[in-house]
């Protein structure tokens, strides 16, 4: 009960001080007590009830009826019945709607666009049939109705900002390692809002008069910065300064200047919110898909892990069991040569040690293309080489030159098993087709993975680079990593105009890039 009577009493106070400031603003804009009061403290009241618990709507109504009956003594020829009445009647109507008033962002908004609309039709029908009634001035029925409708499009929106800033986000408590924090405060952004907020109100006030109609249109530019910087909550930050600017800049105008002054607020607070939803929308699709991506490039990683994991293991069977047996077999041929002296039986026992050793040498180099065990046992350098040396580049007469930069680093297992397949099937393909005498491969790490393969072959045409199943393959693999291959060939047929533009004559380099896992 004291918590209740606390929160009333701040709350009420703070409603009476934002209700009579923002009719102060109106009256000064609009030069009518009576449509001022419909313009901003009723969007106020609106907006406030909307994100209320009801038990506080007695203390928010009980504030805005005694301050119509104040200013009804100040202002003795204010209308004060009527609206009393207005105001009195939105509150069912409220109560009513508020049930809807959850979900997500799209649903909030629509149930705020009801009840705006509602609380429109409210006061003009009040305003206007009791007017009539009592024989009291009124304002045409368009004027009451656009004033009520743009008012809580400023200011309902805004509270659900403020709502939604206060109670819909994770607050850090207050520690001493918070307070201890320096603040750190975005100048450019603070000083372009700033600038932007001037340069409207200059370009308002010193815009000649046949221009003056076009400068509501200029006002969208903040808007769109504020909404591609910070979304919807940018949007319609940028739309109340420039209503703001609007107002400041226009004031003793005529009824016509004032409803396009409407109609350029309402537009703009409309074109600002669905904007800044569309651009917010448009991030939270964007952040989803990268969440997504990294999670698909997690599980492929995992993926070729598993499979690696497999390819050794099967190696490592194969290997025991390949190796016993065909020792196993050599054993029988020299026993059979011991006991049998036949010279057809020597020649058998011959073929058969022979093939197994053959068996042995093939079955050594699928092992190897299965698995390297050089890899694991010596690392990725030393199965480069590995590698140099199976595909005898050297007595091909190509020339192979390494250069390693990660001697301090250690490469997790998938990292290094990637480069390596990169680097067989890159010289592979170089002692089959390139006719290269000259192979440099350099593998550089720094904030990323940069293996570089170059040749001096004769190249190959760009839409020839990936046919192959040997380039694809390693393009899909360094992309699910997360990582980026492009291919550079000079080809001996290819057409250059400005031959500065290229490197080198002829010759291939493959550009690997793949982050640190």
């Amino acid at each position: 009960m004291r918590h209740y009577l606390l929160t009333s009493l701040g709350g009420g106070l703070f409603f009476i001080c934002s209700w009579f400031c923002l009719w102060v603003i109106a009256f000064y804009f609009l030069g009518d007590p009576a449509l001022a009061i419909l313009f901003f403290p009723f969007a106020l009241r609106l907006g406030i009830t909307l994100h209320t618990a009801n038990r506080y709507w007695v203390i928010i109504y009980v504030a805005e009826w005694s301050l119509i009956l104040l200013l009804a003594k100040v202002l003795h020829d204010l209308p004060w019945w009527p609206i009393l009445i207005a105001s009195a009647l939105s509150w069912p109507l409220l109560w009513y709607i508020r049930r809807y008033y959850y979900g997500d962002q799209w649903r909030q908004l629509l149930v705020m666009a009801v009840s705006i609309i509602s609380t429109a039709i409210i006061n003009v029908v009040i305003v206007v049939c009791f007017g009539s009634i009592a024989q009291i001035p009124v304002s045409p029925v368009g004027m009451i109705f656009l004033i009520s409708v743009t008012g809580g499009l400023m200011l309902v929106p805004t509270c659900y900002l403020l709502w939604s800033f206060l109670f819909n986000r994770s607050w850090i408590p207050l520690t001493v390692a918070l307070i201890s924090r320096p603040l750190e405060l975005r100048h450019r952004d603070l000083c372009l809002y700033a600038l932007l907020f001037i340069a409207n109100i200059l370009l308002q006030i010193n815009l000649p008069d046949e221009l003056s109609r076009f400068a509501p249109f200029c006002l969208a530019i903040p808007i769109i910065v504020f909404a591609y910087r910070h979304g919807w909550q940018g949007a319609l930050l940028g739309t109340l300064l420039n209503s703001v600017a609007l107002i400041a800049a226009r004031s003793g105008v005529s009824n016509m200047e004032i409803t396009d002054l409407l109609l350029s607020l309402s537009a703009q607070s409309l074109t600002g919110i669905l904007l800044g939803l569309g651009i917010q929308r448009q991030r939270d699709l964007n952040r989803k898909l990268f969440s997504e991506l990294g999670r698909n490039q997690a599980l492929s990683r995992q993926l070729i892990e598993t499979e690696e994991s497999v390819r050794r293991d099967v190696a490592r069977e194969l290997h025991d069991e390949i190796g016993q047996n065909i020792t196993a077999i050599r054993m029988q041929a020299s026993i059979l040569k011991r006991v049998e002296t036949t010279p057809v039986t020597q020649q058998c026992a011959s073929t058969i040690e022979q093939l197994s050793l053959n068996v042995y040498d093939t079955a050594k180099g699928l092992l190897s293309r299965l698995r390297p065990k050089t890899l694991d046992d010596l690392g990725l350098a030393k199965a480069v080489e590995q590698v140099v040396c199976d595909l005898k580049l050297e007595d091909k007469g190509i020339d192979v030159a390494m250069a390693w930069g990660h001697k301090q680093q250690v490469l997790c297992d998938t990292t290094s098993v990637t480069l390596y397949r990169i680097c067989q099937e890159a010289l592979n393909n170089i002692a089959k087709y390139s006719q290269a005498t000259e192979v440099i491969i350099e593998l550089d790490i720094d904030q990323k993975i940069k293996l570089q393969i170059e040749d001096n072959g004769i190249g190959f045409k760009a839409e020839d680079a990936f046919k192959g199943f040997g380039l694809r393959g390693i393009r899909e693999r360094v992309e699910v990593l997360g990582g980026h291959c492009s291919i550079v060939s000079y080809h001996h047929d290819d057409k250059f105009q400005n031959k500065a533009l290229r490197k080198q004559e002829t010759g291939t380099t493959l550009v690997i890039i793949l982050p640190i896992a």
